[in-house]
């Protein structure tokens, strides 16, 4: 078991966000939550209130500088919540793997998105502005990032038929299936895990891409009683 559609309604219907509003900060500093900053590249402080009203977590949207994991060579990447002095890290399992490197050119790309939004509080490119992170919504399944993490559709008839209703919009059932709670069960600690969103790379590079220099996306888990974050990129 992995991805499991729920009967209940989505908590935050998709929508994208171009500023710093209530309840997500983009570009955090090291002053406004504390995190790894050698292996971390911080992208927005979201709270995961919107989400689950009990749970009042604020949670880092961030990205390992560490050569491959943009490029979808890794996985799933994981970083959770440490304690108070330590903050967020990069889980051992990648912070520890001597074949990930840090790489300073991630850094020069980031740094420039950062100076353009503090300009400018907001991102643009070709004349548009672009989503810092699109919260909500449904994690959007048939791509490359999803085969990372299960590889259950032809077995799994519930998430066979929700493939097949959303690929169609005048399904008569699309409207219900295509709001419905997704969530992620990792098989290792039978934890649920609840689908934040996603940003796209291209957004931050003031090149060509968002953040780093990549044309792919990241989609976002969270697990409030692990603290824990999950990220899975999509490298079409």
């Amino acid at each position: 078991m992995a991805f499991v559609i729920k009967d209940t309604k989505l908590n935050v219907a998709e929508i994208d966000i171009f500023h710093d509003e209530a309840g997500y900060a983009a570009f955090p500093t090291a002053e406004s939550v504390a995190f790894d900053r050698e292996k971390l590249i911080p992208i927005g402080l979201l709270s995961f209130n919107m989400f689950a009203a009990s749970v009042d977590d604020k949670i880092l949207i961030a990205l390992p500088n560490l050569q491959g994991i943009p490029d979808g060579d890794y996985g799933p990447i994981t970083y959770s919540y440490i304690g108070e002095q330590q903050g967020w890290c990069l889980d051992d399992e990648y912070a520890n793997d001597d074949t990930l490197e840090e790489q300073d050119e991630y850094l020069d790309n980031y740094q420039q998105a950062q100076d353009e939004f503090s300009a400018n509080q907001c991102l643009m490119r070709r004349g548009k502005k672009l989503p810092l992170i699109t919260l909500g919504g449904q994690p959007r399944f048939g791509q490359n990032w999803a085969s990372c993490l299960y590889n259950e559709l032809a077995k799994n008839p519930e998430l066979d038929h929700y493939y097949e209703v959303t690929c169609s919009l005048n399904h008569p059932e699309f409207e219900h299936m295509s709001t419905r709670d997704i969530v992620y069960v990792d098989e290792k600690d039978n934890k649920e895990y609840t689908f934040i969103g996603s940003f796209k790379d291209e957004a931050y590079l003031v090149r060509d891409s968002e953040y780093l220099g990549f044309a792919g996306e990241f989609m976002v888990f969270y697990q409030p009683q692990l603290k824990k974050v999950m990220l899975v990129a999509e490298y079409d």
